[in-house]
């Protein structure tokens, strides 16, 4: 049926949010925090992990102080062959870091379904070297049963300040038909918990009388704020 995969992520969806309430709480005050300090939400993913980042930047309804790293050489519309082999490149992040360096006060998302490619493991370490706050959206299932392709042996789960699992299995497709495996669980689990912690956090600071800089679609006859957010944070997010 059309509607079998949908069927067989929602209970995924559900463990995934319910069975991590406390990190998920305290990811939101994280957040809570920044926007409050009029600090910089940072998000980093290499290969399909980076929908993620772009689903948090410059989104209606979403947070305008989001800088969203995304880098033409790890992203696959530049080659999907291409981005596979650079996502395993040790070095490259500290060049991704140096073009948007985030700084005390910021946070950052790394999120690598796998966790175990030298990308995000270097993006995970420059962060705990510079002492910046780093949350990983991974699958603790598929990190677990491979081992690390970065020398130092590391896997993205194991650098973070809080580890969010997206609840996708090993190989994260999870429907079988046949000889088949399909129905991949790691971005939509991933989408829905980035968007329920920006829910979460303006739910909080609404309640505490924080300023939230927050776009809104400028499709609609409505009047927004958005160029005022855009000129506010376009200093410190270049992709502005």
């Amino acid at each position: 049926m059309i509607t079998d995969y949908f069927q067989t992520s929602l209970p995924h969806i559900n463990d995934v949010l319910l069975n991590q309430k406390d990190q998920i709480e305290r990811v939101a005050e994280q957040m809570v925090k920044t926007i409050r300090d009029d600090g910089i939400i940072y998000a980093f993913g290499t290969g399909h992990s980076h929908m993620i980042p772009m689903e948090l930047f410059g989104r209606a309804g979403g947070l305008a102080n989001v800088c969203a790293m995304l880098d033409e050489t790890i992203l696959n519309g530049g080659g999907a062959r291409r981005s596979s082999r650079m996502e395993q490149l040790s070095g490259l992040a500290d060049i991704i870091w140096q073009s948007t360096p985030p700084g005390r006060g910021d946070m950052i998302f790394i999120v690598s379904n796998s966790g175990r490619n030298a990308a995000v493991v270097e993006m995970a370490m420059k962060a705990k070297e510079e002492g910046i706050f780093t949350v990983a959206i991974t699958s603790l299932a598929q990190s677990k049963a491979n081992v690390s392709l970065h020398h130092s042996g590391k896997k993205l789960y194991q650098l973070a300040d809080i580890v969010l699992d997206n609840g996708a299995p090993d190989g994260d497709a999870q429907m079988k038909f046949g000889d088949y495996v399909t129905g991949p669980l790691s971005t939509l689990t991933g989408i829905i918990l980035i968007n329920s912690l920006v829910c979460e956090s303006v739910r909080l600071c609404q309640e505490r009388n924080i300023p939230v800089p927050l776009f809104q679609s400028q499709n609609t006859e409505r009047k927004t704020n958005n160029n005022a957010l855009f000129e506010r944070f376009e200093s410190r997010i270049p992709r502005f």
